[in-house]
């Protein structure tokens, strides 16, 4: 019998104590749309309209990203206008970590700035419940540069304090949110120009893009100076897509470190937790993860989908948090051994964690939709089984 609520279990996880037993914490929101809208959501969950629903009729923790979605850009000489096409596809949800669909299921964004307008694509995908952009932003330097410095310049990020609290009720005691902040300089530049051409635009025009980094670095420390006092809020993340094969060691260090050190040292003046979002290979940047004071890598994936196992990450600093331990190459696993299949991979992966503190036994780094929901059920009266302390 619990002994703990799924919010009191994450907290004394994350401080290091011994909770009753290993919060068991799936991200099931991209695995509950796109079941949902295929009309293949097992018969006793047909009625949940909300991933966090299902997460408490399954009684294990909730650790809600999506819910801690709570942020408003205000423009004061730029102007943005936003477009819905197409037709929304059955079950689609109104929004997503990226972006909005009030309408339809292609959104044009456009921001007009002084020095010209930009552009932007996004396209819903309902197979995999995800928005793709189909066209970024910044597509030429030359011709762009300065439209792009006028709206970074131009733009504050203001806190939606009615959302912040509709997640935090949402969620309630059932387990906490992880507040998103601005993303690093980085994974900015991602987001404006793709993962290859940003490449270029850093290797080509250094000083530009060093300035730039500088402005975004500058707005996200005014916006966590906002928002780190929010009661009820414990853990900021910073949503990023941490990989080595976008993030070399030296583009982590010159766009990365120095903010997330910052970041970090705010946070934790507060007695509060700092996370960043991982979605692959992480070996090359493990001495940077602890020189940059991040608390925990959320979401990382063991081998064949990344290139650590979790007792690697935990042998990098006792001060670690470690989350994940369920990735695909499990979570789709069928045949009628399947759920004994789990239960040994639960069973060994929590003895190679040793005492098992600070550790969230979680998606790495989401749940696959062709996850059967049986298989959801199998992981969690393992992790129950096996991470009683």
């Amino acid at each position: 019998m619990d002994t703990m609520t799924g919010q009191t279990r994450i907290l004394a996880a994350l401080a290091g104590e011994k909770p009753d037993r290993v919060p068991f914490v799936p991200n099931i929101w991209q695995w509950f749309y796109v079941n949902r809208s295929r009309g293949a959501l097992p018969d006793q969950l047909n009625g949940f309209s909300d991933p966090v629903d299902v997460l408490k009729f399954m009684k294990v923790d909730v650790f809600s990203k999506f819910d801690g979605e709570a942020l408003t850009e205000t423009l004061h000489g730029c102007n943005r206008t936003r477009k819905y096409l197409g037709k929304r596809s059955p079950g689609q949800p109104t929004w997503s970590s990226f972006a909005r669909f009030e309408d339809g299921n292609v959104l044009e964004e456009t921001v007009d700035t002084p020095h010209g307008a930009l552009r932007h694509v996004w396209k819903y995908e309902p197979e995999a419940g995800a928005p793709f952009e189909s066209e970024r932003w910044w597509k030429d330097f030359d011709a762009e540069y300065a439209a792009v410095r006028s709206w970074m310049e131009d733009g504050d990020w203001v806190l939606d304090k009615s959302a912040l609290e509709h997640g935090l009720d949402k969620v309630g005691n059932s387990g906490i949110i992880l507040f998103q902040l601005l993303p690093s300089p980085l994974k900015k530049f991602h987001w404006l120009i793709g993962q290859d051409k940003a490449t270029f635009f850093l290797a080509d025009h250094a000083c530009e893009m060093r300035e730039l980094a500088d402005i975004h670095e500058r707005k996200s420390l005014e916006l966590l100076e906002q928002v780190v006092d929010e009661d009820d809020v414990w853990v900021f993340e910073v949503p990023d897509n941490l990989d080595s094969r976008f993030y070399t060691p030296g583009l982590f260090r010159e766009y990365c470190l120095r903010p997330l050190q910052k970041m970090a040292q705010v946070v934790h003046r507060r007695g509060k937790y700092l996370f960043i979002h991982a979605c692959g290979r992480l070996k090359h940047l493990a001495p940077l993860i602890v020189e940059a004071e991040l608390d925990c890598v959320e979401g990382q994936a063991h081998p064949p989908l990344g290139d650590w196992r979790l007792e690697d990450a935990r042998a990098l600093s006792d001060r670690l948090i470690v989350c994940g331990g369920m990735t695909a190459a499990e979570q789709e696993w069928t045949g009628p051994d399947a759920a004994d299949r789990i239960d040994r991979h639960v069973r060994n992966l929590f003895a190679a964690m040793g005492d098992k503190r600070r550790f969230l036994f979680a998606s790495g780094c989401n749940t696959s939709p062709r996850t059967p929901y049986e298989n959801l059920i199998a992981f969690r009266d393992a992790a129950w089984k096996y991470g009683e302390y």
